[in-house]
């Protein structure tokens, strides 16, 4: 059996180890993006890449030297930013609340999906969490993040989010 299979655009993570690796398997990431449309799959791969990059950074610990780099590759110079907790619009700020981003809760979970609708793009994110009423088991914890795309690049950023104490608790 493989790490992952996907099924109707969604994928299901079968080795738990791939939560782990799958920042470094391409394989992974074509497969999450692949499309009939050369431009939905552009996309698809901007979303993955973004998210992908972000943990690449979280689990090597190398926010404050590379998120310049990673959010000029990704994000237009005008963001619109509508997570609670960020501080405003724009990539400069973007990148100042990435810095203070507490690194406390481990890698980010991996891109699973990506729906795209015109310049929309919906990413569903999915991590297995301790079931809080059955003691041992797991369950699925799906995160989704709505983006708008222009020229290639992020430009528009809606999360499901709510409002927290900053520094206090992880995202």
């Amino acid at each position: 059996m493989s790490d992952f299979s996907v099924v109707d655009g969604v994928a299901t993570i079968h080795d738990p180890e791939l939560y782990r690796t799958r920042l470094d398997q391409p394989d992974y990431k074509d497969a999450v993006a692949a499309s009939t449309d050369p431009d939905v799959e552009a996309i698809k791969r901007l979303v993955i890449g973004f998210e992908a990059d972000l943990a690449g950074l979280v689990r090597d610990r190398t926010i404050e030297k590379n998120i310049s780099e990673v959010m000029e590759k990704y994000v237009v110079r005008d963001y619109v930013q509508h997570d609670p907790n960020a501080p405003g619009h724009g990539r400069d700020l973007l990148i100042e609340f990435f810095r203070h981003v507490p690194l406390n809760g481990g890698t980010p979970p991996p891109v699973v999906s990506v729906v795209v609708e015109g310049d929309l793009a919906c990413g569903m994110m999915r991590r297995p969490n301790p079931d809080p009423v059955i003691p041992g088991a797991t369950y699925d914890r799906n995160i989704l993040t709505l983006f708008r795309t222009k020229n290639g690049q992020l430009s528009e950023h809606w999360s499901a989010y709510q409002k927290r104490v900053p520094r206090e608790e992880p995202m």
